[in-house]
């Protein structure tokens, strides 16, 4: 079995994942800007690591996800919601300022991506569920996107997101009709 390292934004989101976790492997990729001293490192930890992706639920934090997401192949994303994640003086977001009970839950629902399994999903079935071209479909990709755990996302990201995880059109009926488990 591989072993585990997070990925996270600063030093105040791994003193968290410390507090709450114990003894786990964390790198940091100190703020936004990903230097490619660390990109190098990652890559490295790569061939013997699952890596998981814990980044701030904000553009730098999404920005800095689909930038080791292309470069890396033994990743895994955890997410939180940018309302959970909001400091005290509603001023910065970040996994620093969420709940132990958060953080404890995202860990819960890590999304591997999914080479092996080919979903069925694709941008006609997105508009059909009312997920994209609709009225309300800015709040379905909200709703669906937090019970599925796939973090913010447009539609773009969505369908993307779905296809990554192996989900199939069957698991987002079922999400939207709330019969899931």
């Amino acid at each position: 079995m591989r072993t585990k390292v997070f990925v996270v934004e600063g030093k105040n989101d791994a003193s968290r994942l410390y507090q709450i976790l114990g003894d786990v492997k964390v790198v940091t990729t100190n703020g936004s800007e990903i230097s490619q001293e660390t990109i190098d490192l990652l890559i490295a930890l790569d061939q013997q690591h699952d890596l998981i992706l814990f980044l701030d639920p904000d553009y730098p934090g999404h920005r800095i996800r689909s930038k080791l997401e292309h470069v890396l192949t033994h990743v895994a994303h955890a997410h939180i919601e940018k309302k959970d994640g909001i400091s005290k003086n509603r001023k910065k977001v970040g996994i620093e300022h969420a709940t132990d009970e958060i953080i404890l839950e995202a860990l819960k629902h890590i999304q591997y991506h999914n080479e092996e399994m080919k979903s069925d999903i694709d941008i006609y079935f997105l508009y059909q569920e009312g997920l994209i071209g609709a009225k309300n479909s800015k709040q379905a990709r909200i709703d669906i996107a937090h019970k599925m755990h796939l973090g913010h996302v447009n539609g773009k990201t969505l369908l993307y997101r779905l296809r990554m995880f192996g989900m199939m059109k069957k698991d987002v009926i079922e999400v939207l009709n709330g019969t899931s488990s």
